[in-house]
């Protein structure tokens, strides 16, 4: 699941460089090790490195496209003609969906083309894209399938932005200005920035794991706060948690807010329990046994003196293959001196991959799909441990009016609110 952010300058002298170095450093946390960008130079569109690009090409672009990628971009970045299109997910239809565009923009209204075009998409599994043209046009458009977000927002009149997450329009002190519907796009040119709409699948629905974990606690995803959704999450996990505890705490940085709502659920004190050490890694986008292990050490340094002798309720949220909580439970019980450790994860467990390839999961390596739970329980070495029930999802999910997919979780779907 990949972060990208597109931004048009209506007028020249923007440093695009900087800007498109800011937002992505604002979705470092959705995965990728490349920061890769595409500008107009010479009469078509070329894409590079960010950190080899010529900052001055960029600016003279007048409109670029940046995204976190991870090695080859196969099936997220075609290069076409006269434009390049990057995709938010590996899809073989890309090449395809960007041929149309290209045929919609050369028309003389390319945005009701686009929306006929990409109608034609409607029941497919599409992804989301962002199109950069030779002339300086900026095409965004959400899948009918809307399985990720995308925002739209402005700099004052000088800019238009878009990008996968609200965090990174506002760190440039930008105003989001609308958060795309499933089958909604924006066509911004330096004449006319215009709306169009392709209609929603009827599948239509936001992926969970972008609630759960992908986006940013200060993100705003389709209208609803990340933060107050998992606080909510958090809440729900105070029904499961059935022996005393004298501190609870999360392991950083995602599973933070699901500990604040089961401290405030139970009345037991959240206390900030680990620090980080130089840069921030999302142990689960890890693909080796050994690259997650490290990334886990790195954010998982404890303060002593909040474990030490005490009853312990630990929050993650997700249980992927274990290898975080089961470090955690160590750390704690042989180094720190825990008394007691009671694990509740914040989400339901998870039964297979995502068939729609937004989140890479080795089916043979969930560790909910082939242990029971006190199997589990036992590998983990904790006193209890506990997840969050599809039904606790449905429940917050509804009183947010969200539709979610949960397929990798089991369930189609969660929630239903329109």
């Amino acid at each position: 699941m990949s972060g990208t952010i597109s931004i048009l300058a209506f007028e020249p002298g923007w440093e695009l460089h900087r800007f498109a170095s800011y937002g992505l450093d604002a979705l470092g946390h959705r995965g990728g090790s490349r920061r890769i960008v595409c500008w107009r130079q010479s009469g078509r569109v070329v894409c590079g490195d960010l950190e080899s690009a010529d900052s001055q090409a960029l600016s003279d672009s007048g409109a670029v496209v940046a995204a976190w990628l991870n090695g080859r971009p196969d099936g997220q970045l075609v290069e076409g003609e006269s434009s390049v299109a990057v995709a938010d997910r590996p899809s073989g239809l890309l090449p395809e969906i960007a041929r149309d565009v290209e045929r919609a923009l050369s028309t003389d209204r390319p945005h009701a083309r686009l929306a006929e075009s990409l109608s034609s998409y409607g029941s497919a599994d599409a992804p989301s894209l962002t199109v950069l043209t030779s002339r300086g046009e900026l095409v965004v458009w959400r899948s009918s399938v809307g399985l990720t977000p995308l925002v739209v927002g402005g700099y004052g009149f000088d800019m238009a932005i878009a990008s996968s997450e609200t965090s990174a329009i506002e760190m440039l002190d930008a105003d989001v200005r609308r958060h795309l519907l499933p089958g909604e796009g924006v066509y911004a040119s330096r004449r006319q920035v215009r709306l169009f709409s392709t209609g929603a699948a009827e599948r239509a629905r936001l992926c969970l794991f972008e609630l759960l974990y992908t986006a940013r606690h200060d993100s705003t995803v389709d209208g609803v706060s990340v933060y107050e959704f998992r606080r909510e999450l958090g809440r729900r996990l105070g029904r499961y948690l059935d022996d005393p505890v004298d501190v609870v705490t999360g392991v950083p940085e995602t599973a933070l807010p699901y500990a604040v709502g089961l401290s405030q659920a139970t009345g037991a004190p959240f206390e900030l329990g680990f620090v980080g050490t130089l840069r921030r890694e999302r142990s689960m986008m890890k693909e080796g046994v050994r690259e997650r292990l490290i990334a886990v050490h790195l954010k998982l340094n404890p303060i002593r003196r909040v474990f030490e002798g005490k009853r312990v309720a630990v929050v993650d949220d997700s249980m992927v293959t274990g290898s975080t909580l089961k470090t955690v439970a160590q750390l704690l019980r042989y180094r720190v001196g825990a008394r007691e450790l009671h694990v509740l994860v914040a989400s339901p467990k998870l039964a297979g991959t995502c068939p729609y390839g937004v989140v890479g999961l080795d089916p043979g390596s969930l560790i909910s799909a082939h242990l029971d739970e006190s199997d589990i329980e036992r590998y983990l070495d904790v006193d209890s441990l506990a997840w969050l029930r599809e039904e606790d999802v449905e429940t917050v999910a509804r009183g947010f009016c969200l539709r979610l997919c949960g397929a990798c979780f089991g369930r189609s779907l969660l929630g239903g609110g329109e």
